[in-house]
């Protein structure tokens, strides 16, 4: 699993998965996964911005969906 608070499209997580896909995915016992901020510019709002960026709670169920 991958987290980061950059955007999913573009970001240098995607760069990560994709070496990973080429280079290893025959070891991986799970797909991969990225949880990512949206593909917005981060707000300045402070409500706005935990909506956009990943939080805990979405990170907690990408890692409950892999391990089931």
């Amino acid at each position: 699993m991958i987290v980061e608070e950059d955007t999913k499209t573009g970001s240098w997580g995607g760069e990560v998965a994709a070496v990973i896909a080429e280079e290893a995915i025959d070891y991986l016992d799970a797909p991969i996964e990225r949880v990512s901020g949206m593909d917005a510019p981060i707000p300045a709002s402070p409500p706005l911005e935990s909506f956009v960026i990943p939080n805990e709670e979405r990170i907690i169920n990408t890692v409950r969906r892999l391990f089931v």
